[in-house]
């Protein structure tokens, strides 16, 4: 586990104290808590992000795989790029 110094003017130390008292919990696990809830809400903002990302998508969920497949089938992209044309042999 790591340990962590902060400088806090005596205003805001009481105010903790009195935070941690009114909790029943030590100074450090007060700060603890503080940084875990930070971290989840980091997390959950983060979660919310791609959620939104993924609804700008559209409501189509099989986007996804024809992507893939379009991507790791040559035999797919045939139906949407076309035949290649018949190629010229330079040696004629």
């Amino acid at each position: 586990m790591s340990q962590v110094t902060i400088y806090l003017d005596e205003d805001t130390l009481q105010a903790v104290r009195a935070a941690a008292a009114r909790a029943h919990i030590s100074v450090s696990k007060w700060f603890a808590q503080f940084a875990e809830a930070e971290k989840a809400s980091l997390s959950a903002d983060r979660h919310k992000f791609w959620q939104e990302i993924d609804a700008l998508r559209g409501p189509d969920p099989a986007t996804e795989d024809r992507l893939l497949d379009y991507l790791t089938n040559p035999r797919c992209r045939d139906a949407d790029l076309g035949v290649d044309a018949r190629r010229i042999s330079f040696d004629d």
